[in-house]
């Protein structure tokens, strides 16, 4: 799995600057040590959903949402895929220990796990996409506790929905922080295509979902694509 290295410029904060090549060197040494220390472990699961107004709930579950901005991505959804993440414990050891000795290069390497951790995801989203296309679905983009108004709160009973860290060792801590760091929760919305042609059934297998970026509402986010902070 490749390590998309615009992604890392973008979550150094570059915006079209030229780059020293001693700073292109160092990414591309982090994004290489990241590759080799990254053990990615994913788990999802799909369940129907049950909506009224801002109460969400997944069925033949416990977890229970309450979030307006959830509910508006969701909206023309039936089902929701809940997805976990990470690229292992090996990564934050090595982001901690490089933060003690060249903090730039801690820096440097925080942002390549970023973007692997999303590029993960991303796979994981195409892999996901293709499974349910045949039965008329397209999917919305991911959507993660601490986007909008739908509170990181909600990670511990993600996690155990999933049973998170019995099948790839993530766990949160009582801050409500994911660990290891570099990992990510989300929900994906299956919503239905019509299916009364038979080109729907191409439409629903290829059409992109929009950019996660345009779909989340922080506007002012540095991390931004496409936003105020390009």
């Amino acid at each position: 799995m490749e390590i998309p290295p615009g992604e890392v410029l973008r979550y150094l904060g570059y915006r079209n600057q030229r780059i020293d090549p001693a700073m292109m060197s160092l990414i591309e040494e982090c994004r290489a040590e990241t590759k080799v220390l990254m053990r990615p472990g994913v788990v999802y699961r799909i369940y129907p959903l049950e909506k009224h107004g801002d109460q969400i709930r997944l069925l033949t579950t416990t977890l229970h949402l309450q979030s307006s901005d959830l509910g508006r991505h969701l909206r023309r959804a039936d089902r929701c895929a809940v997805l976990a993440a990470t690229l292992g414990l090996a990564v934050d050891q090595k982001i901690a220990a490089y933060a003690r000795l060249d903090l730039t290069r801690a820096i440097v390497m925080d942002a390549c796990a970023t973007a692997a951790i999303e590029a993960v995801c991303d796979q994981v989203q195409e892999q996901l996409r293709a499974k349910v296309a045949p039965e008329g679905y397209r999917l919305t983009p991911r959507y993660s506790p601490g986007y909008g108004d739908l509170s990181i709160v909600h990670q511990k009973a993600i996690l155990e929905t999933l049973q998170a860290y019995t099948r790839i060792g993530l766990t949160v801590n009582e801050d409500h922080i994911l660990l290891p760091r570099k990992s990510v929760t989300a929900f994906i919305g299956l919503e239905k295509t019509e299916m009364d042609a038979p080109d729907k059934l191409e439409e629903a297998k290829t059409v992109d979902a929009p950019d996660k970026c345009h779909c989340c509402p922080d506007k002012t986010c540095q991390y931004r694509k496409g936003g105020d902070g390009d």
